[in-house]
């Protein structure tokens, strides 16, 4: 069974987001296991959304779906009125350099891309919609090359 929540596209969103998450699990039944794990990536993504939407029609909002499947969940992240951004093809961060040296960002989605087990990206030019959608179960393998996309919907 899946469950949809509109989000404000603000920062002071995110623990009515945990809530709307925890509350999820618990009625559902998903392993309390991959709540961090998924928690993490819904902030990560919720908040790239927000940062990264300038042109965000003003008032629009997130639209968060959790729906459970077999030994886990599968989350989708829509946000409407915005210009496309595929982050399942942002780089890798390169973590093999000193800190001191690294370019700044990118680290989220590089965890991102190891905690998941999978994740995929859509756009719909006519509509101005970005949804991006990731699944988590406990016993999913995430492998770094594991980011896949649909391009254009």
């Amino acid at each position: 069974m899946s469950e949809e929540r509109a989000f404000a596209r603000t920062f002071d969103s995110l623990q009515e987001i945990f809530e709307f998450t925890a509350g999820y699990f618990a009625r559902h039944g998903v392993d309390p296991r991959i709540q961090a794990t998924v928690d993490f990536a819904v902030e990560e993504l919720f908040t790239n959304m927000v940062k990264y939407g300038a042109t965000a029609e003003p008032g629009s909002r997130v639209r968060i779906a959790l729906e459970a499947v077999e030994g886990g969940v599968e989350v989708a992240l829509t946000d409407i009125g915005v210009e496309p951004f595929d982050m399942t093809k942002a780089p890798d961060a390169n973590v093999d350099l000193p800190v001191e040296q690294r370019r700044p960002g990118g680290l989220g989605l590089h965890l991102i891309r190891r905690l998941v087990d999978s994740w995929d990206y859509e756009y719909s030019p006519e509509r101005r919609e970005s949804r991006i959608t990731f699944k988590k179960t406990l016993a999913g393998t995430p492998a770094p090359g594991n980011a896949s996309s649909t391009g254009e919907a």
